[in-house]
């Protein structure tokens, strides 16, 4: 009975042991999206953000890993999963109360795009409308759009998915397109685009423009703020701005 007794316990400890780790262990994911978090020619995640992540998870002592993948999945896995991080999200009102944003990591400035042949008159937003103008169904610029003003019937054009955006545009089936030029060159490159037919037609400066860390809420609140505080702590050491210059994004975000 003692001998039972004694390899229960030992069973619970183990149980208990690879809870914690499990517990522990984060997963942070993204999208890829060049120069901020990207798989390499040898399938690795490399870029600003993922050796941010790394040099978070070391201030913290955390252990964790990265993924690359499609962005709908990306949101599905954070959004199912408690130690599922997103490494870059668009901080928004809505989402402000749906996860904890541990703080902010870029800034993306939103612009509505079109080709350089076509000049249109744009002063504001609202001197858009009755052009077509797109952006990817679900995205929250679709919402943004529609609070503009902009409805389906009459001047907004969705897409299922960025390629097909841009696709859009350059066939001619769009005037403009909502999105941010981080790192659009690349894209349209890959698509087999030009990227010297386009240009900047109108900033949108209300835009939400700051990517987070963001954690599930059902994330040890602990630990949570552990991270939060690792990143503030990165930050002020001055590695943030050294991998911002390492990646060469210009002049350092003021964060």
């Amino acid at each position: 009975m003692k001998h039972l007794a004694f390899y229960l316990f030992l069973l619970f400890m183990s149980i208990s042991a690879f809870e914690v780790r499990s517990e522990s262990e984060l997963r942070f994911v993204a999208e890829d999206l060049y120069p901020l978090h990207f798989i390499d020619n040898e399938k690795h995640p490399q870029g600003f953000l993922v050796d941010l992540v790394e040099a978070v998870l070391l201030e913290c002592q955390c252990k964790g890993h990265i993924e690359i993948m499609p962005q709908a999945r990306a949101f599905k896995e954070f959004t199912s999963n408690s130690n599922t991080l997103m490494i870059s999200l668009l901080k928004t009102p809505k989402r402000a109360n749906e996860f904890n944003f541990l703080g902010s990591v870029y800034f993306a400035d939103a612009y509505l795009i079109g080709l350089k042949h076509r000049a249109f008159k744009l002063i504001d937003l609202k001197t858009a409308q009755g052009l077509r103008v797109s952006t990817v169904r679900g995205y929250h610029s679709h919402y943004y759009l529609e609070r503009a003003g902009f409805s389906t019937e009459h001047d907004l054009v969705l897409a299922p998915d960025p390629a097909s955006l841009l696709k859009m545009l350059y066939r001619g089936r769009t005037d403009l397109v909502l999105t941010n030029t981080l790192s659009l060159d690349k894209e349209l490159r890959n698509l087999g685009l030009d990227p010297s037919q386009i240009e900047k037609k109108l900033s949108l400066p209300d835009f939400p423009n700051e990517l987070h860390f963001v954690a599930n809420k059902q994330l040890n609140p602990s630990l949570a703020l552990s991270l939060s505080q690792s990143l503030q702590r990165v930050k002020l050491s001055g590695e943030y701005a050294k991998l911002f210059k390492k990646w060469q994004l210009g002049q350092t975000n003021t964060l």
